[in-house]
Parts: structure tokens; C-alpha cells; sequence
């Protein structure tokens, strides 16, 4: 009886201790070790921050009017392809500095271990025949030729197609780093991302009268896999865009003047889907007489307005002959109808093009002629405008130098928080990539990536993280 009566007195007098309100998490600042129970009242440090104050990820750290700033500057950067050298540079956006060179070769044959010529070519090598010495050896230049590069933003991914090698890369914005490879076969030309569906369309090049198709590819889970051959009925297809409005897809060829507009989202038929639309119906509108007068090569667009850039240049058929003028020609997406055209010197050659997200601009690379010719490389930016029904284009500014080296590859690259925005140019002949200001036109630095090779920088373009803190 006594036993049973100290339990009771013992379960009594610990129910009558006082319970302890406060913060139990270790974690946080205000962790109280006496608290029995918690009350919700625990604060934590900013990020990069300890509870002192003090910063403990010093590059991530700034003062408050610079923060945003300097996270943009530190995370974006410029993908440059560097042709003849099967590598690809990762640039620094503001300070023009490389930070990386990545490899696209794919290849890790030993061409030395073989002995006799014909294995030596099917392996991919060149059998090298001299003062009665005879080995086997690399082909000397590029052996993948990495072309265009493309960048989703939204995913974290970036691509690069290998024009030699056959293939498509895919890489990781993060790690630079290949997750995947695609095998399309010769002269992938260039790419159009639908970042929402993670789906790639890719063009290619086949100069010799037999079409190729535009590849869908799917690279959801990091892994590259075909979905579709879309047959646009011409050769050597090479311009592409994905609108993320109206869902289509448009293809122009750099050896015949027409366009395809493909519904990815339809059935292929001839003609139909794709349709196919004469770029020049004063010169030809019969789908099956090739005319190459106005030589179309890549296209950007904003909807419901696309724009296209036409080398153009000398012209002969029969006893014909014609200087065409280097141009942009602005179309309507739905109706596919010419709407205005722009006319550059007939050297000019305006080559990979560039829209603003933000204003009516339009951003040019101007490869250029010969010393001749009168018309130097450059960059041009053009306005567009659309008063009622009546569409026009015109010069804002133009920048061009004898010392540009063919420029090629052209991107439009914007600061995260601040509004600004640059126009970046690759040199085809001098391995240099150039960075201009998009209101001015002023070249504002430049850098020498490669100094070798006949074809030294290509396609160019940028990665900028999403602006998700930049709201204050």
C-alpha cells in the first residue's frame, strides 16, 4: 500500500513541473536548451549569411545595392563554338574571359595502332604515305566540326551540333558536362529549342540535290531521342525557329529560296505539312525549278512577325545578270506573307540574326566581301515598325571594320537585373568574339579565342540564370 501510494505521489509532482516555451531547433539562431516545448518562435540566418551577420560564401556576398548584380555577373556566360579545334569556349558575359574549353570529340580512336591503310580509313584516320615512311595518323583539323550552339535557359541544358561528326551534344550548364549524344548522320546544321516540352528541332545541310529532313529529338530525362523526320522537300535546310506561340516550326534552305512551316502538333503531308512558300514569287513560284537567287540563311522571329536574312549577292541565269542586295525580309508567321524588306550593300552579306525580347530591334552579323568589294564585316541593328497595316524597317545603327574577321555567329545577351542588354559576334576567319552595346552599336571589347584554321569560331550563344531574386 505505502509502495503504490509513493507512485502516485511521484507521478503527481511530475506533472506539476512548469513547462519551458522557446525554440528547440539546433539550427537556429535563437535555439533555447531549457525549452520543453516549442512556440513556433525560431529565426534563422539569410542565406550566405551565419547568424552574426557575416558573410560565409564570400562570391555570393555584396552589399545590398550590388547583390543582384554581381550574382548575374558571376553565373552568365557566352558558348562559342570553335570549329576547326572541336572544342567549345565557355565566356564570361561581362569580362570577356574564358572560363572553360570544352571537348566535342568524341572520338577516342588510337589511330597509331593501325598498321595497314584500310583499316586506318575505316577507322576514321588518315593512312600518311612519306619519303617511303608509311603510319597511320588523325586527319589534321576538325574532325566533328561543332557548328551552332543552343541554349535552354529554362532547363539548365546547352547543345552543340558537329557538322563532320554527324552528331548532336548535349551538355549541362552547370557542369559543362555531355549527358547525351545523337547520332543524325552528315552536316547537322543548326538547332530550334521548344524549352517547354524539352524538345530539339535540328536542320541539315546536304548540298547535292538530295533533301534532308529536320529532325525532332526529345531530351527530357537528359537523354536525346528521335521523335520525328520532318521531310521539307528541299536541300541543304539550314535556317530554323520554334515558336513557342503558335507551336510551328520554319525551316528556310541556303540553295533554294522557300520556306517550310511545319505543325509538329499534325500529320506530315506533302506540300501541305510542310507547307512550302516562295520566298521570290517574281522570280519563281514553282516549287520544283530551283532558284537560289536570294540565298536565305537563318531565321529569328517574335510573333506574329518572323524576320529572315538573305546573303543575296551576284545573280545569273541564262543570259541574266543581277547584284541582289543583301537583306532581312520581315514575313507574318500565320499568313505567310512578305510584309517589308531591308537592303543592305550587295556584299553585305547578312548572315545569323537576332530579335529583342524587349523592344523592336533586330541584331545582324555581316560577314562581308572580299577587299574589293567595297563592304567591310559588321554588326547592324534594324528597327521594325507596324503602324495599322503598314510595315517598315530601318536602320537604328551599324557597325563595321576592315579588321572584323567575316563575322558569323550573333547572340543577344541581357543582364539579369538591371535591363541591359549586349550584342555578342563570333569572327569566322579570326577566332575572335566581339561584344557591342545594343543601343549604341559601340564595340565595347573584344578577345581572340582561336588562332588557327580556315573556319575558327561559329555559332554563339548565351546562358543567363533566371532572374528569380531580382524583384527588390
Amino acid at each position: 500500500m505505502i509502495r503504490y501510494l509513493l507512485i502516485v505521489l511521484s507521478l503527481f509532482l511530475l506533472t506539476c513541473e512548469k513547462e519551458i516555451l522557446g525554440c528547440v531547433d539546433e539550427e537556429a539562431c535563437n535555439y533555447n536548451s531549457d525549452a520543453t516545448a516549442d512556440n513556433n518562435s525560431c529565426t534563422y540566418p539569410e542565406a550566405n549569411y551565419n547568424c552574426d551577420g557575416n558573410c560565409i560564401v564570400e562570391e555570393e556576398c555584396g552589399d545590398d545595392n550590388n547583390e543582384d548584380e554581381d550574382l548575374s555577373e558571376n553565373e552568365s556566360f557566352i558558348i562559342v563554338s570553335l570549329q576547326d579545334t572541336d572544342a567549345v569556349a565557355i565566356v564570361g558575359a561581362n569580362n570577356l574571359e574564358v572560363e572553360q574549353q570544352v571537348s566535342v570529340d568524341l572520338n577516342s580512336t588510337d589511330c597509331s595502332e593501325f598498321s595497314n591503310e584500310t583499316d586506318c580509313e575505316m577507322a576514321g584516320c588518315m593512312w600518311h604515305d612519306m619519303d617511303g615512311m608509311s603510319h597511320c595518323m588523325a586527319m589534321g583539323g576538325s574532325i566533328n566540326a561543332p557548328h551552332d550552339i543552343a541554349v535552354d535557359n529554362s532547363n539548365g541544358y546547352w547543345f552543340t551540333t558537329a557538322m563532320s561528326g554527324g552528331y548532336v551534344n548535349m551538355y549541362s550548364t552547370e557542369t559543362n558536362e555531355l549527358l547525351d549524344s545523337f547520332d543524325i548522320g552528315h552536316m547537322p546544321a543548326l538547332m530550334a529549342l521548344d524549352e517547354v516540352h524539352q524538345i530539339i528541332y535540328v536542320s541539315r545541310g546536304m548540298p547535292n540535290g538530295m533533301p534532308m529532313p529536320i529532325y525532332e529529338l526529345s531530351y527530357e530525362s537528359e537523354a536525346l531521342v528521335e521523335i520525328e523526320q520532318w521531310d521539307v522537300q528541299f536541300d541543304y535546310a539550314h535556317g530554323i525557329h520554334f515558336d513557342e506561340i503558335s507551336g510551328n516550326v520554319y525551316v528556310v534552305s541556303k540553295t533554294n529560296d522557300f520556306i517550310a512551316k511545319i505543325n509538329p502538333n499534325a500529320a506530315q503531308e506533302p506540300f501541305t505539312n510542310p507547307m512550302i512558300v516562295s520566298m521570290d514569287e517574281s522570280i519563281s513560284n514553282n516549287f520544283s525549278i530551283s532558284v537560289n537567287r536570294l540565298r536565305p540563311i537563318e531565321i529569328t522571329a517574335k510573333y506574329p512577325y518572323m524576320f529572315i536574312t538573305c546573303s543575296a549577292g551576284e545573280w545569273s541565269s541564262d543570259e541574266m545578270y543581277e547584284e541582289i542586295s543583301g537583306q532581312v525580309q520581315m514575313w507574318h508567321m500565320e499568313e505567310m506573307e512578305l510584309l517589308a524588306t531591308y537592303e543592305f550593300d550587295t556584299y553585305a552579306r547578312p548572315w545569323h540574326i537576332e530579335v529583342s525580347s524587349t523592344e523592336n530591334k533586330l541584331f545582324v552579323s555581316l560577314s562581308g566581301g572580299d577587299e574589293n568589294s567595297g563592304s567591310d564585316a559588321g554588326v547592324a541593328c534594324i528597327e521594325y515598325s507596324v503602324v495599322g497595316d503598314q510595315y517598315s524597317m530601318s536602320e537604328s545603327w551599324i557597325t563595321t571594320s576592315s579588321g572584323y574577321g567575316t563575322l558569323h555567329g550573333i547572340t543577344v545577351h541581357s543582364d539579369c537585373c538591371d535591363g541591359n542588354y549586349y550584342v555578342y559576334s563570333t569572327g569566322r576567319t579570326d577566332g575572335n568574339i566581339y561584344k557591342f552595346d545594343a543601343q549604341t552599336g559601340e564595340q565595347l571589347g573584344s578577345l581572340n579565342l582561336v588562332s588557327s584554321g580556315s573556319v575558327r569560331t561559329g555559332g554563339i550563344d548565351s546562358f543567363v540564370p533566371l532572374c528569380t531574386s531580382c524583384d527588390d
